[in-house]
């Protein structure tokens, strides 16, 4: 009993007791991985474990990622703030729970766009335009022409037309060499250019030079600041950036604080909405409003332009007429995301200039700018104050603006003109609201003081509503404060469908009280070619019956229009335009180059050429493509059809991407290789197939090997063939053979042909 009673009381009977964790003070050497935020680090460290505190080295910290500054090289866990500790006996692991502050920033989406530097090639285009037209026994015909030569020192272009009819016969417009440096972003012309300035300043034709900027030759550039998001995950996470509905960016993160950059190209105010998934499944959403304006420049990003020449007088009526001399420079530099300061200084025929101004972002509340200019002259001195603000977003958009100048402010484009304008004010407000089902609805407000040139005061409204299948009714309306009268119109458009085009008709009230109505019926051409045409009819309560007609025909080569219009006499016209290009020795013919243009070169015709995966059209008897319509700079990719070869032709490029330089063209070539491909089924001395597959060499050239059933495809065979075998037993067998050259378009079947032992 008094066992059995002992045996009760401990409950275990003869079983020893379980064991238990005993938490001592003594020093543990341990070896364990260290698991950070729920992580694994795959690294194992050696920790000092003295009870419940745990010592390791400051170096295995860092390795595992922690941000962690601590003078003492080996230290307790216990002596850094925000850090939680855990110990996993069975897995061997030190479980650490870190504050955000302990993680570096990750950075996601803004991966930049690849830089592609443009290609040069040299040639020359002729762009042309004639125009001829004739009624009531009149006639009258113009040549328009510019005349372009490209090279990698840059493009030299003039430009004028000969007329008939006239006291000059011929008009010389532009002629400059123009040349940019992708690197620096820059662009130089010297010759006939207009003057590149501010928003603010006015731009004037100069015949000198001109340094500027050009963002336009850097696509990869973003040149004005988008927003970046930023958050903080506890774990390992997703995160998705969405904007209206759809993912535009983000990635795998671990624990810390993050930023998602790689906003698409948008401008005005919309909402980003971040989406935070732990590695448990476990989502957080935070909704983020932000306000994009391309006024705007990148922090650190500079725009400029300096130019200097002689004014270009009686432009488009004398070739060479060059009054006096001006300079100016401006400048826009990016301070911060929301703030960007400019720049401005004119000199001219006695007369000084200097200005500043900024562009600055309130919040997610739209955009200011301001500027203040002061002219320094021999008549006076006079100054120009302008501010504006802009706001715009999907739902609406708000314009303010005003302008004021003194009588004496003169700036290059003052001095340029005949009479001076005196003292101007102009103040606008714009509104624009997008009603969903409803339309869309402008209203504006214009208050212009024009001094010795009249004053003008006028409210405007428009109204688009869509109806039904691209249908709708456009109505617009304009009330002179001043003159107290008012004018108005209102269209009715319906799509025919398909290519059958369009109709539209309407009703207009002037402000004299003459009212009219017209219709109009239009099929555009197709952007492939083809044919387009046009009619319309007005009719005004003073005058006859005005009738229009015209068609249109794009080819590959040419584009030809004519037409009639008139209401009691009736004048006919018709014109012919495109392009003359000398490029890789050929002269092609297009419809119109107006940028950079691209000749594919294959040596072979009628192969397939394929643009950003489209097709695009089949080389021509020599070879050559010309694709007429390639983007400035813009690394386009280009590629031939393999499928479109015949089987004996060969080529080791199938595709590139290439930019090409604004104004110029470039000949991408594909070389194709035309073979005498050939198969055969190769036996030895007994007649057997030599085994599958055993080394071969034709005729000295690279290595190929022998298929199943002895069967041997060549790509290249020549009149005269020898080919060399490695069998499976060491030795060496030897099959000379002869090819006919007179079936290049097919491969050749030689049949059986004997493989021999080598005697040598």
């Amino acid at each position: 009993m008094a066992s059995a009673s002992s045996a009760s009381a401990t409950g275990f009977g003869d079983l020893p007791p379980p064991p238990q964790t005993v938490v001592t003070d003594a020093a543990e050497k341990l070896m364990l991985e260290l698991v950070i935020n729920g992580r694994r680090s795959n690294i194992v460290a050696p920790v000092t474990r003295e009870g419940p505190h745990f010592r390791l080295a400051l170096a295995d910290l860092k390795r595992a990622g922690l941000l962690v500054d601590h003078p003492k090289a080996d230290l307790s866990l216990d002596e850094l703030p925000g850090i939680g500790t855990q110990y996993d006996a069975a897995r061997q692991q030190l479980i650490l729970t870190a504050a955000p502050s302990y993680f570096p920033n990750q950075r996601l989406g803004d991966k930049k766009r690849a830089f592609v530097p443009a290609s040069y090639d040299t040639g020359a285009l002729l762009n042309y335009d004639i125009y001829l037209s004739g009624g009531d026994g009149k006639a009258q015909a113009s040549l328009y022409h510019e005349a372009r030569f490209f090279s990698a020192a840059g493009t030299v272009s003039t430009t004028g037309a000969i007329r008939s009819g006239h006291r000059k016969p011929y008009i010389r417009f532009e002629t400059v060499w123009r040349r940019s440096d992708e690197t620096t972003a820059t662009t130089i012309e010297v010759g006939d250019f207009i003057t590149r300035g501010l928003p603010w300043a006015s731009a004037v034709r100069l015949g000198g030079i001109q340094i500027s900027r050009d963002f336009s030759v850097r696509p990869d550039i973003v040149t004005y600041p988008l927003p970046q998001f930023s958050g903080t995950a506890a774990l390992p996470s997703t995160v998705d950036l969405l904007v209206g509905g759809r993912r535009v960016g983000g990635g795998a993160v671990a624990p810390g604080p993050f930023e998602v950059g790689g906003l698409p190209l948008i401008t005005g105010a919309g909402e980003a909405n971040i989406v935070v998934t732990d590695m448990h499944g476990r989502s957080i959403a935070a909704a983020m409003p932000f306000y994009v304006s391309s006024d705007l420049l990148q922090p650190g990003l500079t725009d400029f332009a300096l130019n200097f020449g002689a004014f270009r007088d009686n432009y488009g009526i004398s070739n060479f007429d060059y009054g006096g001399v001006g300079a100016s420079a401006s400048a826009r530099h990016g301070i911060t995301p929301g703030l960007t300061l400019e720049i401005r200084a004119e000199i001219a025929n006695g007369t000084e200039l200097a200005g500043g101004g900024a562009v600055i972002k309130l919040g997610n509340g739209g955009v200011v700018s301001g500027s203040y200019s002061r002219s320094f002259g021999r008549d006076g001195d006079g100054s120009q104050l302008m501010l504006g603000y802009n706001y715009q977003s999907r739902f609406f958009s708000v314009s303010l603006q005003h302008s004021r100048q003194s009588r004496d402010y003169a700036d290059l484009g003052s001095l340029g003109l005949s009479s001076h304008w005196g003292a101007r004010r102009v103040s606008s407000a714009t509104l624009s609201l997008a009603l969903g089902p409803g339309g869309t609805l402008g209203v504006g407000y214009f208050d212009i003081d024009g001094a010795d040139r009249g004053d003008s005061r006028l409210i405007n409204g428009s109204w688009t509503l869509p109806l039904w299948n691209g249908s709708r009714i456009n109505a617009n309306a304009t009330h002179d404060l001043i003159d107290k009268s008012w004018s108005g119109a209102i269209s009715f458009a319906i799509p025919l469908g398909g290519r059958r085009g369009n109709l539209s008709a309407g009703l207009i009230d002037t402000a004299d009280q003459r009212r009219s109505w017209r219709a109009d019926y239009a099929r555009s051409l197709p952007s492939n070619g083809g044919l387009g045409w046009s009619a319309s009819a007005l009719q005004t309560e003073s005058e006859n019956l005005f009738l229009r007609g015209d068609i249109s025909l794009r080819t590959d080569s040419l584009f030809l229009r004519g037409g009639a219009y008139g209401s009691d006499g009736i004048t006919a016209w018709a014109g012919a335009s495109g392009s003359l290009i000398f490029m890789d020795g050929a002269l092609f013919a297009a419809n119109r180059a107006s940028d950079a243009f691209v000749v594919v070169n294959t040596g072979e015709p009628d192969i397939p050429v394929r643009y950003e995966n489209q097709l695009v059209g089949r080389t021509n008897r020599k070879g050559q493509l010309l694709l007429p319509w390639a983007s400035a700079y813009y690394a386009g990719k280009y590629e031939i059809d393999p499928l479109g070869l015949p089987p004996n032709v060969r080529v080791s490029t199938v595709s590139q991407r290439i930019a090409v330089a604004r104004g110029s063209g470039h000949v991408l070539r594909f070389p194709v290789e035309r073979m005498t491909a050939a198969r055969a089924t190769i036996t030895d001395a007994a007649g057997a197939p030599i085994p599958a597959g055993a080394p071969a060499r034709l005729n000295d050239e690279e290595p190929t090997y022998i298929g199943w059933d002895g069967l041997l495809f060549a790509e290249a065979v020549a009149p005269q063939n020898t080919l060399a075998i490695e069998l499976p037993d060491g030795t060496r067998c030897i099959a000379r053979f002869t090819a006919p050259r007179d079936r290049m378009d097919t491969v050749i079947d030689l049949g059986e042909i004997r493989c021999l032992p080598d005697a040598s």
